[in-house]
């Protein structure tokens, strides 16, 4: 669990920070997309919320206690249900929202079944 929290943190970071340019070139600016400000808003929102979770999992990889998968959990919820809500202005905006709920829930999930003990 340990070595997998790293790296999906590692690459949670990094798809943050692609939201990030994507929000403010593609979806503000309009640099290689129409341009659409609710979809560049909330990529900008996905990418910090994500940016978060990545820093959580990345600090807390070798934690017994459920602070960090909770934390996790709440920021990657929120951000689902952004990419959930900005999906019918940029498609891409659901491929976002399923990678942050699967990892949010999937890594509280995986610490409830294996408990304290890992």
């Amino acid at each position: 669990m340990r070595v997998t929290k790293l790296v999906v943190g590692i690459l949670l970071v990094v798809l943050s920070c692609w939201l990030l340019i994507e929000g403010l070139f593609g979806g503000l600016v309009g640099l290689w997309q129409v341009r659409n400000i609710v979809s560049g808003i909330l990529e900008i929102i996905m990418g910090g919320l994500m940016m978060g979770a990545g820093i959580v999992y990345i600090c807390l990889e070798n934690s017994p206690y459920y602070g960090g998968d909770i934390t996790g959990l709440v920021l990657l919820l929120i951000s689902g249900l952004c990419g959930i809500a900005g999906g019918f202005f940029n498609r891409w905006l659901f491929v976002y929202a399923f990678i942050s709920l699967v990892a949010g829930i999937g890594f509280f999930a995986w610490h409830l079944m294996v408990g304290d003990d890992d």
